[in-house]
């Protein structure tokens, strides 16, 4: 890798790019849609509560903004938890597609491997 192709890497304005295009994407929307609604199932208590455990990171960010909130600049319970539970929910869904799509390109498949975007097994030729 040259000097220049690594600094390409670095560029703070590709990577606001791809952090812009990672949170209009269809995917992530899709995820924060399924995370959203496992949280108002246990909420309503279709399901148990303990149905949460995939919400749980945007559940104690916002329970902890939550909380600062209240005892550090007096600002009424809950005032803050709906909103930050929206914030970092949103957040945990980036994090969710994007692991996804490392997990995607790095393991294509056991045994297989990409060319000019086809999948070809090892084995074989074109």
């Amino acid at each position: 890798m040259t000097p220049t192709t690594r600094r390409v890497t670095r560029d703070p304005r590709r990577l606001a790019h791809r952090f812009v295009r990672l949170a209009t994407d269809r995917a992530t929307v899709a995820v924060f849609a399924a995370l959203a609604a496992v949280w108002a199932v246990g909420f309503v208590g279709v399901v148990p509560r303990e149905i949460w455990v995939v919400d749980y990171p945007a559940l104690v960010a916002a329970f902890f903004f939550d909380t600062l909130a209240a005892n550090e600049f007096g600002v009424r319970e809950t005032a803050v938890f709906y909103p930050a539970l929206a914030v970092f929910g949103y957040l945990q869904a980036m994090v969710f597609v994007a692991a996804g799509r490392v997990l995607r390109t790095r393991l294509v498949g056991v045994g297989e491997r990409r060319e000019s975007g086809k999948r070809v097994e090892s084995g074989e030729r074109k």
